[in-house]
């Protein structure tokens, strides 16, 4: 063979060796891309909890020194999850597929962990929304059945390493801030913005049966005076309820809650067997707020086994378009909405049902 002839084969061979290490990279390139992190969360359905049955063998809502009634049927709690490991993005092929999936929402990495906080910080919140959650439902409960109770601020959650460190306590009970009666959280907001850090914020307490004074001097932190301290107006009831349920935070519980602790305390079926889903924040008064994650939240309850959802009125802009086949949705702006929901129900009423419309 000459030495033309040789270099002709030669050169085929060369061509297909970069043709193919250029293929490599560029289907290299594509899956790394696939996978870089997005600016997105993905959101989907979470764990499902009938609030009236047992968690782990334990009954998820106790009452103590207060007669209760058996309860049938099911009162669903719903969770939302992310489809990676919070707080890390979702990856961009991830996005992609969240396309193909109706129960897959994208959610803006920045709504759920704001620049410059920690995660371990949004987690805290979540856990006090759920404290505070817990607490309005037993109070809208009891308010529904004409049952009195009392109000006391307590502190809920203090932040790692701030100046309200060691010397206040989640439990503690707030008397009074610079000499006012305690009122709530924007109160104290209030009073450590007007320090501006150059005088302590002076806090009168009740811990253990002992009262205290405590003066904490405000930091400023992200542009604002801080004491690192959570306060909530919790309820004082006249008898013990219990809320038994772990690994669930935020404050969405809150009208399942309420309508669970409304069905112990009263005679009869309030579900008439049925299994029920549902959401929404809830007020003292029985008033229901918006959620987050409803189109997610709708998809778990279906798969759950749920034919109705119980739907905050003021989210029906997101249940409008995202409800799932088989899914009958109820739209709802207190407790006495749902309660005359479940009436329906359980009269096979269903028609009369109010939903979400456009």
């Amino acid at each position: 063979m000459s030495d033309s002839e040789s270099m002709s084969v030669k050169r085929p061979k060369l061509r297909q060796i970069i043709s193919g290490l250029i293929g490599f990279l560029i289907v290299g390139s594509v899956a790394a891309a696939a996978l870089w992190p997005s600016s997105y969360l993905i959101e989907k359905p979470g764990p499902v909890y009938n609030v009236l049955s047992t968690s782990r063998g334990v009954p998820i809502i106790k009452i103590t020194n207060k007669e209760s009634f058996p309860t049938d049927g099911d009162l669903d709690l719903l969770t939302i999850t992310f489809g990676q490991t919070a707080p890390n993005r979702a990856s961009w092929l991830d996005v992609a597929m969240s396309y193909l999936d109706p129960s897959l929402t994208r959610v803006e990495y920045d709504s759920i962990y704001p620049p410059n906080v920690d995660s371990s910080q949004v987690e805290q919140q979540a856990q006090v929304m759920m404290l505070d959650s817990q607490a309005n439902a037993k109070a809208a409960a009891l308010k529904l059945l004409g049952i009195p109770y009392t109000t006391e601020v307590k502190v809920t959650a203090i932040t790692k390493n701030a100046p309200a460190t060691g010397k206040l306590f989640a439990g503690d009970t707030v008397l009074t801030v610079n000499g006012e009666k305690a009122i709530g959280l924007d109160q104290v907001r209030s009073m450590v913005e007007a320090s501006k850090g150059k005088t302590p914020v002076v806090f009168e307490i009740v811990r253990n049966g002992s009262h205290r004074t405590v003066s904490i001097l405000p930091k400023l932190s992200d542009g604002k005076w801080r004491v690192g301290m959570y306060v909530a107006s919790v309820p004082e009831f006249p008898f013990k309820i219990d809320i038994l349920l772990q690994s669930v935070s935020g404050p969405s519980g809150g009208q399942i809650f309420a309508l669970a602790i409304y069905d112990k305390l009263t005679p009869g079926s309030l579900t008439g067997g049925n299994k029920i889903a549902g959401t929404g924040t809830v007020d003292p008064d029985g008033t229901i707020g918006a959620i987050g994650g409803i189109k997610s939240k709708m998809y778990g309850a279906l798969r759950a086994g749920a034919k109705y959802f119980l739907a905050p009125s003021v989210n029906c802009e997101d249940v409008v378009g995202n409800i799932p086949d088989g899914l009958q949705v109820i739209k709802v702006a207190n407790l006495k909405d749902s309660l005359n929901a479940l009436k329906a129900i359980r009269e096979g009423n269903q028609a009369s049902l109010p939903t979400c419309t456009k």
